[in-house]
């Protein structure tokens, strides 16, 4: 398959570049697009409800050049930068299972956002991604299969038009995904996404590394060829600017999770390996517990393959009921247990590890007992078996998702230092629940209602 190639158009005063995944010259200066997208005015911000339209042209569309605003087919990256000031661009041109199958995974993809990805016209102010056409109908080279305006300022824009040139995308088994990729790339420039310089992120150039999600993980910025500084700060969170901009929707759920080897109710041998393989979102730490002791963990990895934890050659005989515990990027967890026997069935604590007892042929490990939200040395050490640093400083603690939270009292849903969200002591003086929307104040607008009224000109 070709790389996943979209055109990025990039505002700023003064200067914009369109930096183009594009293979050949472009249109503007050493083959890149010059356009300046200012940001929407104050008064156009809009509260919700958020729209994404994914819009096939059935009938062909046509935009012309203006303020962004997608209820009236305007786009401010038309008319300039050798891009005509009116396109027009031809129906989706795959057939219906595959535009089912991109719709279904562009909505899989924004599910935990606010936003309602639909497939019919919504009333008001919303995104839009035309899903059809090739790049021609704008004058782009023709291996460019996508673009969208970027605010200077990296808000998101309230009724703006991106593209994903569909019929320019090639046949075969990744079409749904490809599509799929280029239409969440192409939202979230709307959004105020520049480019993450990381495989797994939609935001990426970056191939080759399975199906795309939007991370809550601080990245650095770039193309192909290394980091650089992101438009509007050293780094970016995809998934940080998304919750911020659009607000919380699904709970994500937890990583599906497969112990493919030892079988149950099987015996094993000293220094037997676990295999678990895990899909979903990026792992980031899946670990192994024994009777309610930690005895391994690995760090997440961008590989399909399945996971390795290698036992201890020491680990105690007897029942062994294996806990595999698995945390994705924002901390969601997943588990499965079975149970296994090494050697013989322990007879009494006498045949176990200090301080352990022994119950039904189990030598137990004894049960952490310190509280979620206060300090721990290590996971065995907490009721919870999750011990997470904050501020540098481990505590005990449990995931949550901050729209849903389900933290003790006095405790927030919060940012570990790995990112992951877990409950936490809330900051001094401040905020409880992390990802507040910043605009709540400009949520209201009169303009939304005026546009209620416009008809769509398709």
């Amino acid at each position: 398959m070709p790389r996943l190639v979209a055109l990025l158009v990039l505002a700023s005063v003064g200067t914009a570049a369109a930096e183009g995944r594009l293979r050949g010259p472009g249109p503007g200066v050493d083959g890149l697009d010059y356009v300046v997208v200012e940001p929407a005015p104050v008064f156009f911000h809009h509260g919700g409800p958020h729209y994404l339209y994914l819009n096939r042209c059935v009938d062909g569309c046509t935009v012309e050049s203006g303020r962004d605003d997608a209820v009236a087919d305007r786009s401010s990256i038309l008319g300039r930068g050798g891009i005509p000031s009116r396109v027009s661009v031809q129906p989706f041109g795959w057939d219906d299972a595959t535009w089912d199958g991109m719709v279904a995974c562009v909505r899989d993809t924004y599910a935990i956002y606010g936003v309602e990805v639909v497939t019919a016209p919504p009333g008001g102010p919303h995104v839009e991604v035309m899903v059809a056409g090739t790049a021609d109908a704008l004058a782009l080279a023709g291996n460019t299969l996508g673009i969208a305006p970027l605010a200077n300022d990296c808000s998101a824009l309230p009724s703006a038009i991106g593209f994903a040139f569909a019929n320019a995308h090639l046949a075969g088994p990744e079409l749904v995904s490809e599509l799929c990729a280029t239409v969440a790339h192409e939202a979230g420039h709307v959004y105020g996404l520049d480019h993450a310089f990381e495989c797994k992120d939609p935001m990426t150039y970056l191939t080759g590394c399975g199906r795309k999600i939007f991370l809550n993980r601080t990245l650095a910025c770039g193309e192909f060829d290394g980091t650089r500084a992101c438009k509007c700060g050293a780094t970016q969170s995809s998934h940080r600017h998304l919750y911020d901009r659009l607000g919380p929707g699904a709970l994500p759920a937890p990583a599906g999770l497969d112990i493919r080897s030892p079988l149950p109710a099987t015996t094993v041998a000293p220094g037997f390996s676990v295999f678990v393989a895990v899909d979903g979102r990026p792992v980031t730490t899946v670990e192994l517990w024994v009777n309610g002791a930690l005895v391994g963990a690995v760090p997440g990895k961008v590989s399909t393959a399945p996971y390795e934890l290698v036992t201890p050659v020491e680990l105690f005989d007897g029942v062994l009921d294996l806990e595999v515990r698995v945390y994705d990027d924002l901390g969601t967890l997943a588990t499965r247990t079975i149970t296994v026997q090494k050697g013989a069935p322990c007879a009494g604590p006498a045949a176990c590890p200090g301080g352990y007892t022994c119950s039904e042929g189990r030598c137990l490990a004894p049960a952490g007992t310190t509280a979620v939200g206060e300090a721990c040395g290590g996971a065995a050490e907490c009721a919870s078996k999750a011990c997470v640093a904050r501020d540098g400083e481990p505590t005990c603690t449990q995931p949550c998702w901050p729209a849903a939270s389900t933290c003790p009292d006095g405790l927030a849903c919060l940012h570990a230092d790995d990112e992951r969200y877990a409950c936490f002591a809330p900051d001094a003086g401040g905020c409880c629940s992390a990802g507040a929307d910043p605009r709540g104040a400009l949520a209201l607008i009169a303009l939304a209602a005026a546009m209620l009224g416009r008809r769509r000109r398709r």
